[in-house]
C-alpha cells in the first residue's frame, strides 16, 4: 500500500510540473545559408495586435535589420510574418506564438521559432517571448551576438 501510494504521488507531481512548463523551438529551414537578413519586409496585423507589431519590429531592429512594413516593401531581403494566440484567464495572456522569416522574393524557409505557454500557464512578458524566439533565430542563422538571458521570464 504504501508503495502504491508513493507511486501515485510521484506520478502526479510529474504531471503537475510537466504542465507547468512552457515550450520554444526554433527551426533552420532550408533557405538558412547564405541568406542575408539586412532587410526585412514585416506583415503587420495591426488593430489589438499592435503591441507585437511593435515588439517584432523592434526585435528585428536590435538585430540591426532595416524594416519596412507590407505592402510598403522594396528590394527586402527576407519576409517576416507571425501568429500570436492570446487567451482570457482574469487578465489577456499569450498562449501561443509562431514568427517565421522567408527568403525574399523566392519564399523559402529561412527559419521559424514556435512558443507555446503551459496547460498550467504563466503571464509572460509578451515582448519578452519574442525577444527570445529572435534571438533563437538569429543565431540559427549564424549571429553570434544573439545570445541573451530569458527575457520572457522578466
Amino acid at each position: 500500500m504504501r508503495t502504491l501510494v508513493s507511486t501515485v504521488a510521484a506520478v502526479s507531481a510529474l504531471v503537475i510540473l510537466s504542465g507547468c512548463s512552457t515550450t520554444q523551438n526554433v527551426t533552420a529551414g532550408p533557405q538558412v545559408k547564405n541568406s542575408p537578413m539586412t532587410t526585412a519586409c514585416f506583415t503587420a496585423h495591426g488593430g489589438k495586435s499592435a503591441d507585437m507589431d511593435a515588439a517584432i519590429q523592434r526585435n528585428l531592429e536590435k538585430h540591426g535589420v532595416s524594416v519596412s512594413v507590407a505592402p510598403a516593401c522594396d528590394k527586402a531581403d527576407m519576409n517576416v510574418t507571425y501568429t500570436d494566440s492570446w487567451f482570457w484567464d482574469i487578465v489577456m495572456y499569450l498562449r501561443s506564438m509562431d514568427i517565421r522569416f522567408y527568403k525574399a522574393p523566392s519564399g523559402g524557409l529561412i527559419a521559424s521559432g514556435h512558443w507555446k505557454n503551459s496547460v498550467l500557464h504563466q503571464f509572460p512578458n509578451a515582448d519578452g517571448v519574442v525577444q527570445d524566439l529572435m534571438d533563437d533565430m538569429f543565431k540559427q542563422n549564424g549571429e553570434p551576438s544573439a545570445v541573451r538571458t530569458k527575457a520572457a521570464a522578466n
